[in-house]
C-alpha cells in the first residue's frame, strides 16, 4: 500500500466530526497497554497450575477437608511396595487416628475413598473390624455405600479381606439383608453382590441368596438345610399361589437385570439357570429372544451354559441362527472350555439349518491357519487339538457314532441331562419337538463337511491319536465310520515302530512302548475288536501281516498279551496267529504263573486263546 494512502487511512481511524479525535487515539493506547499486562499475569499461571489451584480451592470448602489432604499423604506413603511391617504399621496407627469418627463421611468423596479401602487392606484384624463398626453404627450406611459409585469399592475391600473373621461376616451379612433384591439389580451395587456370592462361603450367604425367592420365602423360613434354590423352594411351597409367587419374583429380577445387561455376573447366570430348569418351554422361548445376543458372556460358566442351551432347545430358528452369530470366532475356545461345550454341542444337535452351522461354526476350525510361516509361529492345527482334548473331541464323538446308545456312552450323567431330552413346545394346544428335521438326517449332513478332515487327521497324526484317550476314541469311531487301508496302515506304521530295539537309543528319555502303555494298547485293543465285529478287518489284516513274528514281542509284557489275546477273536486273522503263538505257549505259561513280577491277568488271556 503507498505511503500517502496508509496516512489517509490512519487520520480517518481517529477522525470524528471534521477534526481528530486525541482522546480516543489516547483511550485504545491505554486498553492495548492493560491488555498487555493481563497477558503477563496469565502467563504466570499454567493452565494445568490454575485447574489445581482451582480444584485445591474447591476442596477446602468440603467436610474433613484437612483430614483427608493428611490421610492422603499417609496412603501415599502406605501403598509403597517397599514397606516393612513395621513400617505399615505406624502408618496404619497415624490413619486410624485421622480418620476415626469419620469413616462414612470420608468413604462417599471420590478422592478420600481410597484412603479407607488402604486401611481396610493394610489394617490388622482389630482395626478392620473397628472400621466395619463405625460403618455400620448408622442403619443402612453399608448398602449406602454399596449404590455409591466411589464408596461400593469400600464394600469390597471389607467382603474381600475380612472373609476370614466369622465375626465381621456375620455383621456384614446381617447388615444386607433384605436389601438384597434391590442391590442385585443396582448398577452398581451389583457389583458387591457379585462379591458376596464370589467370595463367602455358601452357607453364610444362604440366608441372602434365600431373599431373590420373593419375601414369603425369605421372611418365613427360619432354618436352610443347604444352598437354596428356585426348585427347592417351589418343591416346599405349600399352593400354587406361593409358586407363582416365586417364579414371578424371580422373572422381574432376571427382567431388570436383562435390561441393564447384567449377564456376565456369575450370580445372574445362576438365577437365570434356576429359573429355565423350572420355566415352562414357552416362557423359555420368550426370554431366549433377549439372551441369546449375549451367549458368549453366559459361556463362561456351567450355570450360564445351560442357559444358551436352553435358549437353543427351546428357541426359534431365528433364535439359533443369533446364538451362531455371537459365538462367531469362538468356536474353538467354546470347545475347549470346560463348561461352555456343552451349549454349542446342543446347539449343533438341536439346529435343522446345517449348512448355517458348517458356515459358521465348522468351517472356522475347518478353515483356521495350521501356520504363519512368516512370523515363525509354531504351527497349530485346530483339529488335532480339539481331537486330543477331552471335551472337544465330544462333538467329532457326537456326529461320529452312529446310534443313540454308542453315542451317549462318551458323555456323563450331567451332560447327558443336557444333551440326551428331546425338547418339546406347546403349539395349538400340542406337543411338539421343536426341531423337525430328524437326528440321524442330521448327523450324516454335518459329517459330510467333516468326514474327509478327520481321516486325515487320523492318517497324520495317528501317533498322537493312539497315545491320548480323547484321540483314541476319535481314532476308533473314524476308522469305524471310514474303514480304509491308508487309515490302517498308518496306525500300523506307528505299532511297528514302536517295537524298534533302536527307540530308546536315540531319544534321551526311555518311554514304554505302545503296548505298554496304558492308554497306546487299549487304543490298539479296541480297534481289533472291533475288526473281529465287523465285515472287513483292515487294520488286523494289516497288522499280522506286516509285523508277523513280532507279534511275539507284543506279548513281552501284560499289557501287550492282552493286546495278542484278541487277535484270535479276528477271524480273518486267527489262524495266522495261532500258528505263530504255537511255539511259545510253554513260555506264556510260565509267565501266567509267576508271582511277585506283576500282573499276570494278560498271560493268563492269551493262554486261554491259544490253548
Amino acid at each position: 500500500m503507498p505511503a500517502a494512502q496508509t496516512s489517509t487511512t490512519t487520520k480517518r481511524k481517529y477522525k470524528s466530526g471534521g477534526k481528530y479525535d486525541r482522546s480516543k487515539k489516547a483511550k485504545l493506547t491505554t486498553d492495548k497497554d492493560n491488555n498487555n499486562n493481563k497477558k503477563k499475569d496469565n502467563h504466570a499461571l499454567s493452565k494445568s497450575a490454575e485447574k489445581r489451584q482451582v480444584r485445591k480451592e474447591r476442596q477446602s470448602h468440603r467436610r474433613h477437608a484437612e483430614t483427608v489432604e493428611e490421610a492422603k499423604l499417609l496412603w501415599n506413603k502406605l501403598r509403597v511396595k517397599t514397606n516393612t511391617p513395621q513400617d505399615t504399621q505406624d502408618l496404619m496407627e497415624k490413619v486410624m487416628t485421622l480418620i476415626r469418627g469419620k469413616v462414612r463421611e470420608i468413604a462417599l468423596q471420590h478422592d478420600a475413598s481410597r484412603v479407607v479401602q488402604a486401611a481396610i487392606q493394610f489394617g490388622s484384624n482389630d482395626q478392620r473390624k473397628e472400621l466395619l463398626t463405625e460403618i455400620l453404627s448408622e442403619e443402612n450406611s453399608l448398602v449406602e455405600l454399596a449404590k455409591c459409585q466411589y464408596a461400593h469399592f469400600v464394600c469390597l475391600k471389607l467382603i474381600k479381606y475380612c472373609a476370614d473373621d466369622e465375626q465381621c461376616l456375620k455383621m456384614i451379612v446381617k447388615s444386607l439383608q433384605g436389601e438384597i433384591p434391590k442391590l442385585a439389580v443396582h448398577g452398581v451395587a451389583v457389583r458387591v453382590v457379585e462379591s458376596l456370592f464370589l467370595n463367602l462361603p455358601p452357607k453364610v450367604t444362604a440366608p441372602l441368596k434365600q431373599e431373590f425367592y420373593g419375601p414369603h420365602f425369605s421372611l418365613f423360613v427360619k432354618e436352610l438345610s443347604g444352598v437354596p434354590t428356585l426348585q427347592s423352594n417351589l418343591e416346599t411351597a405349600k399352593t400354587d399361589t406361593q409358586r407363582e409367587a416365586a417364579l414371578d419374583f424371580v422373572k422381574n429380577i432376571i427382567n431388570k437385570g436383562m435390561t441393564k445387561n447384567f449377564y456376565a455376573y456369575d450370580f445372574f447366570q445362576q438365577i437365570l439357570a434356576e429359573y429355565v430348569d423350572v420355566a415352562d418351554p414357552s416362557d423359555i422361548r420368550t426370554m431366549a429372544s433377549s439372551v441369546v445376543d449375549h451367549s458368549v458372556f453366559l459361556l463362561s460358566s456351567r450355570a450360564g451354559t445351560r442357559v444358551v442351551a436352553a435358549c437353543a432347545s427351546y428357541g426359534t430358528p431365528k433364535d439359533r441362527k443369533r446364538i451362531c452369530k455371537s459365538l462367531k470366532g469362538y468356536t474353538k475356545s467354546s470347545l475347549l472350555h470346560k463348561d461352555a461345550y456343552l451349549a454349542l454341542l446342543r446347539l449343533i444337535q438341536v439346529t435343522d439349518d446345517t449348512v448355517s452351522i458348517h458356515k459358521s461354526v465348522l468351517n472356522e476350525i475347518l478353515s483356521e491357519p495350521k501356520a504363519n510361516k512368516e512370523e515363525g509361529e509354531e504351527s497349530s492345527d485346530a483339529m488335532l487339538e480339539l481331537a486330543l482334548s477331552g471335551t472337544g473331541s465330544k462333538l467329532f464323538l457326537m456326529l461320529l457314532a452312529k446310534d443313540q446308545s454308542s453315542r451317549m456312552k462318551y458323555f456323563d450323567p450331567y451332560e447327558r441331562s443336557i444333551l440326551e431330552p428331546v425338547p418339546m413346545i406347546k403349539e395349538n394346544g400340542k406337543e411338539v419337538p421343536t426341531s423337525k428335521k430328524d437326528d440321524e438326517t442330521r448327523r450324516k449332513e454335518l459329517l459330510k463337511h467333516l468326514d474327509d478332515a478327520l481321516v486325515d487327521l487320523c492318517i497324520q497324526h495317528a501317533k498322537e491319536m493312539v497315545f491320548s484317550p480323547p484321540g483314541s476314541r476319535v481314532l476308533k469311531e473314524v476308522y469305524s465310520s471310514f474303514p480304509s487301508e491308508k487309515l490302517a496302515n498308518a496306525i500300523v506304521d506307528v505299532c511297528e515302530s514302536s517295537l524298534d530295539p533302536q527307540r530308546n537309543d536315540q531319544s534321551q528319555e526311555k518311554t514304554l512302548s505302545l503296548f505298554e502303555d496304558p492308554t497306546g494298547h487299549l487304543s490298539i485293543k479296541n480297534l481289533i475288536l472291533y475288526d473281529a465285529e465287523s465285515e472287513s478287518s483292515f487294520f488286523s489284516d494289516a497288522l499280522v501281516n506286516r509285523l508277523d513274528k513280532q507279534i511275539l514281542d507284543i506279548a513281552q509284557s501284560n499289557r501287550g498279551a492282552f493286546v495278542a489275546a484278541s487277535l484270535f477273536k479276528v477271524p480273518s486273522v486267527k489262524a495266522s496267529v495261532q500258528k505263530i503263538f504255537r511255539t511259545s505257549k510253554k513260555e506264556i505259561e510260565a509267565k501266567s504263573k509267576s508271582k511277585g513280577t506283576g500282573p499276570t491277568a494278560g498271560y493268563a488271556a492269551l493262554l486261554k486263546e491259544i490253548s
